[in-house]
């Protein structure tokens, strides 16, 4: 299964961020002091954010031909034929039988081998290290939403699942939501991408393709500040 989309990894020079009075002011500027290396590391934050939401959108452009457009319908139809089809948020979002609002999990994957008829309910995170209080928000969400859908998912065997997209292994998962979900909930990124049949080395790839631009990007707008230039030019002077 192929795809044409490029990930377009963000961009750091595509990045606004905050003004400079913004980030003068904010949690960085009292980190840090300096109003425009506040900025430069509140545009990276919004660069982790943006590359995570590239991944959801990467992943569906591969999934494309398993894509439900409405919900309702394959529900109502009680029995799928054997493969695979994925539904998106979007789609859940819109689909009537479906409650939850605000709760919604990233995919809703539809599994039929044999008479067995299997549903994934998948949080896609690209990373997976989440504070206490963060991991148990993600787990009450998946379970609240299961709970409420079971009737509409009466005819599949329902499983939350946690997928850290880059984690090896499910007790780095584990451990990274701080043993909020059991470890048969966590889910690699090599797994989510088996069941869903794509090439997950292609997507790393693909992922990876921007990275040393921004890296070089990163160091221009450093030394593009006349204070950090100097401080660092004096320090590696000696």
């Amino acid at each position: 299964m192929g795809a044409t989309y490029r990930a377009d990894m963000a961009r750091l020079r595509d990045i606004e961020g905050r003004t400079i009075e913004e980030a003068s002011t904010g949690a960085y500027g009292r980190c840090f002091g300096n109003a425009e290396l506040s900025r430069l590391i509140s545009r990276v934050q919004s660069l982790i954010i943006r590359n995570g939401l590239e991944l959801e959108k990467l992943v569906t452009s591969f999934i494309s031909p398993l894509l439900i457009a409405d919900l309702d319908d394959f529900l109502d139809a009680q029995i799928m034929q054997s493969g695979v089809r994925v539904a998106t948020k979007a789609v859940v979002k819109k689909a009537q039988k479906m409650q939850g609002r605000l709760i919604e999990p990233d995919f809703l994957i539809f599994e039929r081998k044999g008479t067995s008829q299997n549903c994934y309910i998948v949080e896609l995170k690209d990373g997976h290290e989440f504070d206490t209080k963060s991991s148990a928000k993600e787990q009450a969400n998946l379970n609240q939403f299961l709970s409420m859908n079971a009737m509409a998912l009466q005819f599949f065997q329902s499983y939350i699942k946690v997928c850290g997209f880059n984690a090896q292994t499910r007790e780095e998962i584990y451990t990274g939501f701080k043993h909020k979900i059991d470890i048969s909930q966590a889910m690699t990124g090599r797994e989510f991408c088996r069941i869903l049949g794509i090439n997950y080395e292609r997507i790393l790839t693909l992922r990876a393709e921007d990275r040393e631009a921004n890296y070089s990007d990163f160091l221009d707008e450093l030394m593009a500040m006349p204070d950090v230039r100097a401080e660092l030019t004096k320090r590696l002077s000696g």
